[in-house]
């Protein structure tokens, strides 16, 4: 009689067992990853804004010639653009993205135009991120702007 060779080649049930195992560490790795990058674009893209709101703010009372006012409101995290301090009728308002919130004790909750785009009162307004705290740095004068990264 002749003897069959065994021919049949796969893999066994704990081979495809680590397999997978390995597939779903490198795939929780990249999730990870991917939603730290995402909420780190939220924040970035939240400052972006700002920053562009006040200067939208200081260009507005240039142009028509009136008062503006960005006022930061901490207990609901919005902040509100006004013309002719008429906080009734906001130009736009804003709320903060999860995990930003504005520190009770910041020195400047509000920015304030002249009509020539002057900056009433200048100070910081300092946020709490996931990451650290930033601060929006508001100079006197033509109401030039910086923002400031602190790392915890």
């Amino acid at each position: 009689m002749l003897k069959q060779l065994n021919t049949q080649k796969g893999f066994t049930f704990i081979e495809v067992l680590l397999v997978l195992l390995v597939l779903v560490i490198v795939s929780l790795i990249i999730s990870r990853i991917s939603v730290k990058a995402f909420e780190k674009q939220a924040i970035e893209q939240f400052f972006k804004q700002v920053s562009l709101d006040i200067q939208q703010m200081q260009t507005l009372a240039m142009k028509e010639g009136v008062y503006t006012t960005i006022q930061f409101i901490d207990n609901n995290n919005t902040y509100k653009g006004f013309l002719h301090n008429e906080h009734n009728n906001p130009e736009f308002e804003r709320t903060f993205p999860e995990g930003i919130t504005l520190n009770y004790y910041s020195n400047l909750k509000s920015i304030k135009f002249n009509k020539f785009g002057d900056v009433h009162d200048f100070g910081k307004i300092i946020f709490f991120t996931p990451e650290g705290h930033r601060e929006v740095i508001v100079n006197i004068e033509k109401g030039r702007l910086r923002i400031n990264v602190h790392e915890q």
